[in-house]
């Protein structure tokens, strides 16, 4: 290990997994790594040093071996942010298997087809609730299901299927604790020894154009690359800090967060529900704030509403500093030094908006990081402005370290520079581009043809499916997206198709198209079947024209009910929270559907555009 910056560490990451973290347990011991914020008391209420925490991952991974877990086999997990969840992965990583991270809001029929696509011998959940989903899930399951619950030993089954187990998560990890101690650490060693940079470590599930769920595979070479690319892009130490508060599951969460910090030493705090972080932030003061678009939109929108609150003179100073923040900004983007004498303005008229801020990130914040989705430029400059510059990303679950802003060199515009170990290029069908790399992903799980797919036809780069430009200076923007993939305000990826397709096989609906993207959820155009629809009206004595019927709450009521069966099988980020009836039917004339009746998303979208906007101006 050689000195890095802040007097910190820079380790070597060029092995697997289970050795980096060993390594990070020498070099940092004692030091905290994980905590959970308690929102009853306002501070941590659960913490563990790196040394508590590999202790706990040994545990759990003695009693993986003592269970029956054979290297290579899955472990699953469902749960939220808690201390749980780095136990369990890490657990299942120094028993030499496979983790897979699923959404907590994955509904039974989702968990279901994922458990049978990874072939997961090992659930891992933690609240009643999942349990109860995991029941339903494993209905019928014809291989052999273990089922680790973080929940009280009365809720528990046994047997609780032919093929499922049950056993509660703290008996779990006390048999591992015993196991260890009559020799199984043995065991977990060789099981680490064995390990190569190119076996398996985890499956993340990502959603392609069809909505089908594939399972990324990344390597342990992948992880470890993924995290010491983005350790050197933000310059991050021991001497940082963050919250935590994306599911785990998701892939910047999961390599972003947790792998990275492993590599820089850097502690986190637990936020098991989203409305708290706010308050995590005062209380633990991270130097270091990863979310999505939204959690910076909010910011935004609470920055504007306490300009409308403050006195004359307040405001004044309010404005003087956006004014003299965004000279700044500008400054810095260029790369040239930003004069004492403005800086010096600039943080003494900041002082009034410094307050609200700090209410939300703490007094401490050095990096804000956003991806997932394009965050607003007129939202990340205004933050800009006021001293948060929001550096956004872009990447995918097949390479996810494609782009990045720097702290020294970043555009609201765009996307980023290419990260460290990331080459790209753009097609000349204007598709960005990725070189085959220890930062790509090993293949989609059990699905030879679609990984064949995802490269070019010599195998050297991987299709983005996403159209951009690369300018002068190396800065990466996207321009839009060959796959038709929505990303919501948080990050959240939806497949639109399947949710469309599932809404037209209700009798009265021909088309429906969903929207979302950038938004914070999901809505619908809905194109009736006029046909039947005024059969149905005639049936019903309802007079009126088209344009009076959409808005009658008979027809908004039948077509409510074929969106609740939709949203009854998937997840919320998948659920259409509103919708708009449509009085004409789309058109190939108009240019909403091709010669061969396929939507266009685009040109409905545009046609409709104020119609949409209202939709979101509605409480859903």
């Amino acid at each position: 290990m050689a000195p890095g910056p802040c007097g910190g560490e820079v380790m070597r990451l060029d092995g697997t997994v289970p050795v980096l973290f060993r390594d990070r347990v020498a070099a940092s011991g004692d030091a905290r790594a994980l905590g959970e914020y308690d929102p009853a008391t306002g501070g941590v209420a659960r913490g563990l040093s790196w040394r508590e925490w590999r202790e706990g991952a040994l545990d759990v991974a003695a009693a993986l071996v003592a269970a029956g877990g054979t290297p290579g086999a899955t472990v699953a997990i469902l749960a939220g942010n808690t201390i749980l969840w780095p136990l369990a992965e890490l657990g299942a990583l120094e028993a030499g298997m496979v983790t897979v991270g699923i959404y907590p809001t994955a509904s039974a029929s989702q968990l279901r087809e994922l458990l049978l696509d990874a072939e997961a011998a090992v659930l891992v959940v933690d609240t009643p609730a999942q349990l109860d989903k995991a029941r339903q899930a494993a209905e019928g399951l014809a291989s052999p299901l273990l089922v680790v619950a973080d929940v009280a030993p009365a809720l528990l089954r046994d047997p609780a299927a032919p093929a499922v187990r049950e056993t509660g998560w703290a008996a779990f990890v006390a048999d591992g604790r015993e196991a260890r101690g009559a020799g199984a650490d043995g065991d977990v060693a060789r099981r680490m020894a064995a390990l190569r940079p190119d076996d398996i470590a985890m499956l993340i599930y990502t959603s392609g154009s069809t909505g089908v769920a594939k399972g990324a595979r990344l390597s342990h070479r992948t992880v470890l690359a993924s995290a010491q690319s983005v350790r050197d892009t933000l310059g991050l130490t021991s001497g940082d800090s963050a919250l935590s508060f994306l599911p785990f599951c998701h892939s910047a969460e999961r390599i972003f967060g947790l792998h990275t910090r492993i590599a820089c030493g850097m502690p986190a705090t637990l936020v098991g529900d989203p409305a708290h972080i706010w308050d995590a932030g005062v209380a633990v003061a991270p130097s270091l704030f990863g979310g999505v678009p939204r959690h910076f939109e909010k910011v935004y929108e609470r920055l504007l509403a306490a300009r409308g609150e403050v006195t004359a003179a307040v405001a004044a100073r309010w404005d003087a500093a956006l004014a003299l923040g965004r000279e700044r900004a500008r400054l810095r983007q260029r790369g040239e030094a930003v004069p004492a004498s403005l800086e010096g303005r600039w943080r003494a008229e900041r002082a009034v908006i410094a307050p609200v801020l700090e209410r939300h990130f703490g007094p401490a914040l050095r990096l804000a990081t956003s991806g997932g989705a394009a965050l607003p430029a007129e939202v990340a400059e205004y933050l800009d402005a006021c001293g948060v510059t929001v550096l956004g990303a872009y990447g995918q679950t097949e390479h996810l370290c494609v782009a990045f802003n720097r702290p020294e060199r970043y555009r609201h515009d765009a996307v980023g520079l290419p990260m460290p170990g990331t080459t790209l290029r753009i097609a000349p069908d204007g598709e960005v581009q990725v070189r085959r790399s220890a930062l790509t992903f090993s293949g989609y799980h059990r699905r030879d043809a679609e990984t064949a797919a995802a490269f070019t036809d010599d195998g050297a780069w991987l299709h983005t499916g996403d159209l951009g430009t690369l300018d002068a200076e190396g800065f990466l923007r996207i321009t839009g997206r060959s796959k038709e993939m929505i990303v919501l305000s948080n990050g959240k990826k939806v497949a639109p198709l399947p949710l469309e397709a599932r809404l037209c096989e209700g009798a009265l609906i021909e088309h429906a198209v969903v929207h979302g993207e950038g938004r914070p959820y999901l809505v619908a155009l809905i194109a009736p079947r006029w046909p039947l629809v005024t059969q149905w009206q005639r049936a019903r004595g309802i007079a009126g024209d088209a344009a009076s019927l959409v808005r009658h709450p008979a027809l908004r009521e039948a077509i409510g009910r074929e969106v609740a069966r939709v949203n009854a099988d998937v997840s919320r980020p998948e659920q259409v929270r509103t919708f708009a009836i449509l009085p004409h039917p789309l058109t190939v004339e108009a240019g909403e559907l091709t010669a061969t009746f396929k939507v266009r998303r685009a040109a409905v979208a545009s046609r409709h555009a104020a119609l949409i906007d209202a939709l979101y101006e509605e409480s859903p």
